[in-house]
């Protein structure tokens, strides 16, 4: 045989670099992690696109911030930049490439967005519970199985068009887990800047959930470190110093230019906790503690997902790597913090939301350390059962905006009463405002929020009035103006000085409209709606709600 021949043939018949075998395993691997994706971007899309308008209460809330931005290039109310930057890029393709208008392409967008980008927290789930479940020499159901939760949980499939910020952060924060897992186990140069690059998207996305991640860190780190020989400090410091900087520097920018009231509740959150957390430490208890199980329930319900895996893990400590140890203790030790009864009810159920996914990463961690395959199996069933059982009534209900079509149709006929949006105030209740501005185009302000130099600010001033088609689907924390700032008052502009002293509230609800005096000027009247004009101001004054909360 020539020896060309000979070499061909041998070639032909050896069996493939292993790297080509890995990598096709990779791909096998993630189908089924891409149809959770799929099956959770198409739960949500029915969600999202099943109404003509957005879901929950703060849906339109998007849709004003990605117009402002797209009308004046900066957004109305202070907030983190980077979901209505995303929805305003976007839209402007659909109008210069795409040929659609503006309203109809931020509507698209905004639902696109949302319906697409948090099922991917799929991926960094599935491969951070699948390193522990090959370490245990375990196949990927456990992995798959937090890859599901994650995506159709029921709270999060509550926050579809509501909470889209959180949403979208939730997506970073597991990705970080996964690279800071990495990154601890092997600390490249390359694993280091995917940290940091996750901290910077956090630090762009969402406060709250910066915050939690913040705390993680703190708590990961000293179990590292502690479990490592000074020498091998020496490449994990350095990125450590970089993170720090890194987030002084993103922080005095949004402090700057985006949103310093956020700046200053995160920082007063991380240096002053129990000042943070007074609200819920000062909150009066009914006779009897007829409030307790409410605050108590959903943090033993935390501590039960956590705490066998924190056990497990420094039960084992000596023999598993400190990666591992860091990693379950920070993430386990900050559900347990952020979910505690020390915050008040408007706090906690946000944190819930944000706590979940490190529930679910560390959950699954002590699921696979159960050594007998049957009750492993059944374990994680009842979890699913339980998770994502409930989505079910959730996805039959179908999305739906605060208001029903008929009280949307009524509202965007109250343009006809106002001639000049730029120079007119409308107060309405706490996810109606948005509405109104975004239909109506004009300055809008909730009845806590109103002033007596409001009056002289604008030409009219409208308080709108829900009388029938008002709906409150489920949104943790409704109740606070997503603008999270004390005045936040003009989603179409500058907003008011945030330096004016609080001043005692009159108990205005901020959920609900301000109540039309007797002597206003009524200019509609129908069977949703109450529109009236208020030539001064009533007595006494709406005054401002000095004690806002995160969105």
């Amino acid at each position: 045989m020539p020896h060309a021949f000979r070499h061909a043939s041998s070639a032909a018949t050896r069996p493939p670099r292993c790297g080509f075998v890995a990598r096709g395993q990779s791909c096998l691997m993630l189908l089924p992690v891409v149809g959770i994706v799929m099956m959770a971007v198409a739960a949500r899309a029915w969600l999202l696109f099943g109404t003509d308008f957005v879901p929950g209460v703060n849906g339109a809330y998007y849709l004003v911030q990605a117009r402002s931005l797209m009308e004046r290039g900066v957004l109305g109310i202070p907030d983190m930049p980077l979901t209505f930057h995303l929805h305003a890029a976007l839209a402007w393709l659909l109008v210069k490439v795409g040929g659609m208008g503006q309203a109809e392409a931020i509507l698209w967008v905004v639902k696109l967005c949302d319906a697409v980008l948090p099922p991917l927290v799929a991926w960094p789930v599935f491969v951070l519970v699948r390193r522990w479940a090959k370490a245990c020499g375990q196949g990927d159901g456990v992995p798959l199985a937090a890859a599901a939760l994650a995506c159709f949980a029921w709270p999060w499939l509550r926050m579809v068009g509501d909470l889209q910020k959180n949403s979208l952060a939730l997506v970073w924060l597991a990705v970080l887990a996964m690279a800071l897992h990495r990154w601890l186990s092997v600390p490249t140069p390359t694993r280091g800047v995917a940290v940091l690059a996750c901290l910077l998207l956090l630090g762009l996305t969402h406060i709250g959930v910066l915050g939690a991640a913040l705390v993680m860190l703190v708590l990961v780190m000293p179990v590292f470190l502690g479990r490592q020989d000074f020498v091998r400090w020496r490449p994990v410091l350095p990125w450590v110093v970089a993170g720090v900087v890194l987030l002084v520097l993103a922080g005095a920018l949004v402090l700057w230019k985006y949103d310093p009231v956020r700046i200053h509740r995160l920082i007063t959150a991380l240096t002053h906790p129990a000042e943070f957390s007074a609200d819920g430490l000062q909150a009066p208890m009914p006779p009897h503690g007829g409030m307790a199980p409410l605050r108590w329930l959903p943090y033993l319900g935390f501590a039960a997902a956590v705490l066998p895996g924190l056990g497990v893990a420094w039960r084992r400590r000596d023999h598993l790597p400190a990666a591992d140890v860091a990693l379950i203790t920070g993430a386990a030790l900050t559900v347990l913090v952020i979910t505690g009864p020390w915050f008040g009810m408007d706090k906690a159920v946000r944190f819930y939301l944000i706590a979940l996914l490190p529930a679910i990463v560390v959950g699954a961690f002590g699921v696979l350390q159960i050594p007998w395959p049957w009750l492993r199996g059944c374990l994680t069933g009842v979890v699913l059962l339980i998770g994502i059982g409930s989505t079910v009534t959730t996805l039959r209900r179908g999305g739906s905006a605060i208001l029903s079509d008929a009280a949307m149709l009524e509202l965007r006929s109250l343009a006809q009463h106002v001639a000049q949006p730029e120079r007119t105030l409308i107060s309405a209740g706490h996810g109606v405002e948005w509405w109104t501005a975004w239909l109506l185009h004009t300055r809008i302000a909730q009845a806590s929020a109103l002033q007596p130099e409001d009056w002289q600010r604008y030409d009219s001033v409208f308080f709108l009035e829900i009388k029938s088609g008002l709906q409150m689907p489920f949104t943790p924390g409704g109740g606070r103006p997503p603008g999270g700032g004390p005045r936040g008052i003009n989603p179409l502009g500058p907003g008011r000085p945030d330096a004016m002293p609080p001043q005692p509230a009159m108990g205005a609800n901020p959920m609900m409209s301000a109540a039309i005096p007797a002597d206003a000027e009524v200019l509609h009247d129908s069977a949703c709606l109450k529109f009236a004009r208020i030539a001064k101001p009533p007595t006494p004054p709406p005054i401002n709600d000095p004690t806002p909360c995160t969105h």
